[in-house]
């Protein structure tokens, strides 16, 4: 009789086992916090609390002022120190650098306001009965509305770049009107790439002056014809594969988006460039620089007065800038000018 009773209750604590680990979000490609601590895990600094890198507010404001090829550049010859990093898939081994970052071709909704943000993710597939049913129906039960298109837009933080993957811009439906452009800016203060068309056009241009948006093209349909597959998930944007976390740089160049843990590389990389064209523009103007010394070939006697322009000028570099916001702070220029000096310094 006992040994009937422990059965059961074995049977019975099984079985609750099993719903329990059965369970399922609305979004089957979802990160959940522990996958997104794994593939995101050469991030090192702080996180929301969903598990999604968060870069600094600082390295964001200065990412701005970077261009998107400098951007580029310098992921192009990045790698990770990951062991075993470089298989491809016909079996050679290589250095493997971030080569598939960038992508172009998009329309801007205004050519004059960058976007650069920290990535959150959507990811929308061809709507297909069955799959959308269970999606929804397991929607309702976590609380979700009924609309799909909106649940990405419903867990936005103050920052955030809304990047949308609609069906790979297959399809005309839109997905942004000016009702959405108006609860995506009001929650994140920031801008949008959307893999898809817009509409609403004018609509959303009166949202904010601030307010921006990236998108293969404008349409008048609404959205429709799709579901969604994923949140804070891996997506696709033309040949680049983007996670939550990144941090992406949209200008008329076209849109890059950079791997958290490169993101203060490619922000230091950029205001060294800064320095050295400044310096170098102002001496081809003069009739001091050849092209090939500007543009890269400094001789030892450039190097020597360029660490001493930057020490002369760290209080004020703004002034060399359309923007002063785009100059390096004192501090960062000072430290840049003692590692250059230790480079040559005779050992």
């Amino acid at each position: 009789m006992k040994i009937r009773k422990l059965s059961y209750v074995l049977c019975l604590s099984l079985l609750a086992g099993i719903i329990l680990h059965s369970s399922v979000s609305a979004q089957p490609t979802s990160l959940t916090k522990d996958e997104m601590l794994y593939y995101t895990s050469l991030w090192k600094g702080e996180r929301f609390p969903d598990g999604r890198p968060k870069v600094s507010d600082d390295i964001v404001q200065r990412m701005r002022y970077v261009s998107v090829t400098e951007a580029w550049q310098t992921l192009n010859g990045s790698s990770d120190p990951i062991e075993g990093q470089g298989p491809t898939s016909f079996g050679e081994f290589r250095r493997a650098t971030y080569t598939n970052q960038y992508y172009g071709g998009f329309k801007m909704m205004r050519e004059n306001i960058v976007i650069c943000g920290r990535v959150s993710t959507i990811h929308f597939l061809p709507y297909r009965p069955d799959l959308n049913g269970l999606i929804q129906q397991q929607g309702t039960k976590d609380g979700r509305g009924r609309g799909q298109y909106t649940w990405g837009i419903d867990q936005l933080q103050k920052g955030d770049v809304y990047v949308a993957d609609v069906c790979e811009a297959m399809l005309d439906a839109s997905h942004v009107g000016d009702n959405l452009g108006t609860t995506i800016w009001t929650k994140t203060g920031n801008g949008a790439v959307i893999r898809g068309t817009l509409r609403d056009l004018y609509g959303n241009l009166d949202v904010n002056p601030n307010w921006n948006v990236m998108v293969r093209d404008f349409r008048p349909q609404a959205n429709s014809s799709n579901l969604v597959i994923g949140i804070n998930c891996p997506i696709q944007v033309g040949y680049v594969t983007v996670m939550p976390g990144d941090i992406v740089l949209g200008t008329r160049e076209g849109v890059v988006f950079i791997p958290p843990q490169l993101a203060q590389k490619v922000v230091e990389t950029s205001e060294k460039t800064r320095m050295e064209d400044a310096f170098a523009h102002a001496g081809v103007k003069e009739g001091r620089f050849t092209a090939q010394q500007a543009d890269g070939g400094f001789t030892p006697e450039m190097n020597k007065e360029f660490n001493k322009w930057m020490l002369d000028n760290a209080d004020n570099m703004g002034k060399f800038f359309d923007d002063p916001k785009a100059a390096p702070s004192p501090e960062f220029i000072r430290t840049y000018v003692k590692e250059r000096e230790s480079m040559t310094a005779p050992k």
